[in-house]
């Protein structure tokens, strides 16, 4: 065996611990409202926020010089107060926001926790169900969704199908599957008043907090939300349909686009958001290529699994497969657009 150091990857193993340490460290801090209180609060010692929070100081203490190890939170080693300066704010604190991160930690760190459950699936087949994952994860796909949707969706993404907008604009009948907690619909339908939206979503729960968002925002008047499975096939006819990082996750994605395109009327559109990935699974490189692949692990993979299905993954519906599947569930045409996005592909399929 050779003596040489195997540096460059020690090197990476290091960052690789370190980085895995800061996100749980982020999620502590954002489950237990910490980032909001220094945001309210400003400049304070581990003394005064564990005062304010009744928390234990000396929790918070070690936490405290993590996080500012970490880089996320700044700290005066003279004073022993620490503050987040406005880009920490806008990264851990500020809801909604476009560059809100702190869903992504609490989602991160939610998915992980079902750890036995994933080693047993490794062993026996089988997956992880949806009940299995604690409600923070619910709560993380919530917060990532209303940044996503109200920012990217509507500012950068629908100027890119125009002719969706004219449809939507003139008074349009819109369905979107799987809508989850319904945040793409709240944000369409107050964008796009005249027309009416329908969400439909397999996961109970969801469709109770999709009913909160929607009344929260004001905007209940032309949504409704509806409980419903793929399985049990087209709910009806739209002139627009949806789906919003859905179809990877589905047991069956071929019957997935078979419904939904049953579900249209003539001369209907599909818009389709999914993920970005190359065809082989091991070219999605960089940071984002490992997190997709992570979590499509922990949870997209997993739980189509546990309904049976095949497990396409979150890197299983590359361009050159979409293309194929809508092609096999009878589309004529699929025009992948130009949003420039890391993390998510946007479709108008016809």
């Amino acid at each position: 065996m050779s003596e040489t150091k195997p540096k460059a990857l020690l090197a990476q193993a290091s960052r690789d611990m370190a980085g895995a340490f800061s996100a749980r460290l982020c999620a502590i801090g954002v489950e237990l409202g910490i980032f909001k209180d220094l945001d309210k609060n400003g400049r304070s010692t581990s003394e005064q926020i564990a005062t304010r929070m009744r928390l234990n100081e000396r929790y918070l203490r070690e936490w405290l010089h993590g996080i500012v190890l970490s880089g996320y939170v700044e700290f005066d080693k003279t004073t022993r107060e620490a503050w987040l300066s406005a880009q920490q704010v806008q990264v851990l604190v500020d809801e909604g926001g476009r560059f809100a991160q702190y869903g992504a930690f609490k989602l991160l760190n939610s998915a992980l926790l079902p750890y036995d459950k994933l080693l047993a699936a490794f062993r026996d087949g089988g997956g992880i169900g949806f009940e299995e994952y604690p409600p923070a994860l619910w709560e993380a796909l919530d917060h990532t969704g209303c940044s996503r949707y109200r920012h990217f969706l509507i500012n950068d993404w629908l100027p890119h199908v125009p002719s969706l907008v004219k449809k939507l604009s003139n008074g349009a009948s819109f369905a979107d599957f799987g809508c989850g907690t319904g945040r793409s619909t709240v944000e369409l339908a107050k964008r796009f008043p005249s027309s009416n939206f329908v969400g439909y979503d397999a996961f109970l729960p969801n469709i109770d907090k999709a009913d909160e968002n929607a009344r929260s925002a004001g905007a209940g008047g032309n949504i409704t939300f509806k409980h419903w499975n793929m399985a049990e096939g087209s709910p009806g006819k739209y002139d627009i349909v949806a789906c919003f990082d859905l179809i990877h996750d589905l047991p069956d994605p071929e019957l997935g686009l078979r419904v939904i395109q049953e579900s249209m009327n003539q001369g209907g559109l599909f818009l389709l958001m999914d993920i970005e990935a190359e065809d082989d699974p091991v070219d999605n490189d960089g940071p984002f290529g490992v997190f997709k692949l992570g979590i499509s692990l922990h949870f997209c993979m997993t739980t189509s699994m546990w309904q049976g299905g095949q497990g396409l993954g979150t890197v299983g519906l590359p361009e050159t497969v979409l293309r194929d599947m809508s092609q096999k569930a009878g589309f004529s045409k699929v025009s992948k657009l130009d949003i420039h996005h890391p993390l998510n592909s946007l479709y108008l399929i016809e």
